[in-house]
């Protein structure tokens, strides 16, 4: 709601309205009447006495003068001109005096402007005492015509005089002349005052109005209490503008003028009881932050003890179990003949999580067939691309802000994104649809983003991680949308079924088709690919941030896991090599620094066995990378950090 819908009425344009009607000025108008009767009084006295024309060329004073004229000197005469142009000096500053009259005018006008603003308040007394007196005055002259036509009646019976009936007529003309213009000039001053009183309501509305608008800007909290109150308070606004414009173009009856007083009141109603509820709100919402920061509190303490016991003790039984199986990995990657296309663990855990994904997607489906719920679903969408889209290394305070902001859109606490404030909790199943919308972006941004930029997967994973140790819900969902988009992170290399159409096949695989039904290029399909799975090593490899006091709830175990299970299954051309290469230059230097000899040992492996089978099937560029790649940290023991990771403790 804009003050621009207001059809503001300009109170100068009334008062020069009042001005020029005589409305204000009755007094002057009454003193030219007196003194322009007086003037015809006299004429008429003296018009007997005078026979001659006395002004203009045919006067007698004006031929004798021009009789003068002609008898006067030459020096006389001189006399005469430098009287006339005394007499023009005098004309021309006469002239230059009007000039400031006029101006001097102009500023009166002006005051009387501001005059007429504070005379409205008492006008309507003056007129009251002003009507009733000429009502007075109209019933005595009534009663004195009547008298006067019962008299003349009678004159006319007794002389049955012809000029005494036409007089009393003509009498009687004048009269109703005189008080048809009183009447007149009272009607249209009463119009002026109920103009004047609709005005004043007018501007009224307006400071309530503005006094509202004021309040909404500056407390967002109270945009929400408004939309209860804006119905009634835009039919304030409409039915005062309504008479504001019959004020311009129609008479005003006492009825409108009563409405416009009405509409002040309701909308000094409406303003006191919005901004009762605004204050109430607020009050209410610091007692609720309070409470709930302090439970928070001691929820956090207690669970940050437990985690950290539970997860040291996990970490250790972890290491030993998955430096055992890599081992063992190693040992039975030579002697396996038969190719395997995924695990059975690995496979039943795959399953799982589909199975997750599906009924957790269906738990908001009503949410995405109501057509009523177009603009929430746009706000949830708005609050997740928002800061994901924003999110980079700039400052751990900028990653922080974006974290937070996440946060409490999953814990279903009011967001503000932009102009707009969002709570995940207005719809019943709003949170698990802003908890799935931010996992699946997330992922995307895999495909979207770091396919080809691969140094904005760590600001992504830093912030990624700590949401997942703060809400294992959304790792889960996290966990199965990477499944979902990139099948090699199970790891698993479905083969074509019987029956299956090779594209149930390779959209199985992790293609995807354009619109005319081709499958993507093999190198856009490797990017894509790439871009994902160097998003989870991210993922892998990152710390969760200093103010959560919590271990990474999927870290470098998961990618031993990974690396085991992955190199276990039969090469594939292309995909193979990229993974590994991926995965090496993410995670290799935290992986040998973890884990040493064994990932020593599973290097030369690869550089040997593996790369032998690979040879076989596979001679394109990322084999290539991967073998010399290998070679090189043989020779040198060492392998850089990746571009782009981020410092430690950035936040």
């Amino acid at each position: 709601m804009e003050e621009s819908s207001f059809n503001s009425y300009d109170l100068s344009d009334l008062s020069r309205s009042i001005y020029k009607s005589g409305g204000i000025n009755l007094s002057i108008t009454t003193d030219f009447e007196k003194m322009r009767i007086s003037a015809l009084t006299k004429a008429a006295e003296i018009s007997p006495l005078v026979t001659e024309v006395t002004i203009g060329p045919r006067s007698p004073k004006q031929k004798e003068k021009s009789k003068i004229n002609q008898e006067l000197s030459p020096d006389t005469k001189e006399m005469f001109n430098l009287l006339e142009d005394k007499l023009g000096e005098d004309l021309r500053y006469t002239l230059i005096l009007k000039k400031y009259e006029n101006e001097l005018k102009e500023t009166s006008e002006n005051l009387v402007k501001n005059l007429i603003e504070n005379m409205v308040t008492t006008y309507s007394e003056t007129m009251k005492k002003y009507v009733k007196k000429h009502n007075e005055e109209c019933k005595r002259k009534l009663l004195d015509l009547r008298a006067k036509k019962l008299q003349m009646a009678k004159l006319l019976r007794d002389n049955d005089n012809v000029l005494v009936l036409e007089k009393a007529k003509l009498d009687e003309k004048q009269c109703e002349m005189i008080n048809q213009q009183t009447l007149d000039n009272m009607n249209r001053m009463l119009e002026e005052q109920k103009k004047a009183a609709i005005v004043d309501s007018h501007l009224k509305i307006s400071m309530h109005y503005n006094e509202i608008s004021n309040v909404a800007n500056s407390e967002p909290l109270a945009n929400e209490i408004l939309e209860k109150y804006i119905q009634s308070i835009n039919t304030v606004i409409a039915n005062i503008n309504s008479l504001m414009t019959l004020c311009k173009t129609g008479p005003i009856t006492d009825k409108e003028v009563k409405q416009s007083q009405v509409l002040a009141a309701n909308l000094e109603n409406l303003k006191n009881k919005f901004l009762d509820e605004v204050e109430k709100f607020k009050e209410e919402i610091r007692f609720k932050k309070q409470k709930e920061q302090e439970l928070l509190l001691e929820k956090q303490k207690e669970e940050q003890v437990k985690q950290k016991q539970l997860e040291e003790k996990q970490a250790q039984e972890l290491k030993a179990a998955e430096v055992a199986k890599i081992q063992q990995a190693v040992l039975d990657q030579a002697k396996r003949a038969q190719s395997m296309f995924y695990s059975e663990k690995n496979y039943t855990y795959y399953m799982e999580l589909r199975d997750f994904l599906d009924k957790y997607e269906n738990s908001y489906k009503d949410l995405l067939q109501d057509n009523n719920c177009k603009k929430f679903r746009f706000d949830c969408q708005k609050a997740v691309n928002t800061p994901v889209n924003a999110l980079s290394s700039v400052s751990g305070v900028h990653m922080r802000d974006k974290f937070d902001k996440l946060s409490k859109l999953l814990k279903g606490e009011r967001v503000q994104v932009l102009d707009t404030f969002v709570t995940a909790t207005q719809h019943p199943q709003g949170l698990p649809y802003c908890t799935a919308l931010l996992a699946k972006k997330i992922v995307r941004q895999g495909d979207l983003l770091v396919s080809s930029n691969p140094d904005a997967a760590f600001p992504l994973a830093a912030v990624t991680v700590a949401l997942w140790s703060q809400f294992p819900e959304f790792g889960k969902l996290l966990e199965a949308y990477f499944h979902r988009f990139c099948p090699y992170l199970v790891p698993m290399l479905l083969p074509q079924k019987e029956g299956q159409t090779d594209k149930e096949f390779y959209i199985s695989r992790g293609y995807t088709y354009n619109d005319e039904d081709v499958v993507e290029k093999q190198d856009k399909f490797l990017r894509r690919m790439s871009g994902i799975f160097r998003l989870r090593c991210a993922m892998w490899i990152t710390s969760t941030p200093r103010f959560l006091n919590v271990s990474n709830p999927n870290g470098m175990g998961f990618s031993w896991r990974w690396l085991a299970s992955f190199i276990n299954l039969k090469p594939e051309p292309d995909i193979s090599a990229t993974l590994l290469h991926d995965f090496f230059i993410v995670c290799g230097a935290q992986f040998l620094k973890l884990y040493g000899k064994q990932c020593v040992k599973i290097i030369k492996l690869l550089s040997t066995e593996y790369l032998s089978i690979l040879q076989n099937i596979d001679e394109g560029g990322p084999k290539t990378r991967l073998e010399v790649f290998l070679q090189n940290v043989i020779k040198s023991g060492h392998i850089e950090p990746p571009s782009g990771i981020l410092p430690p403790n950035i936040w």
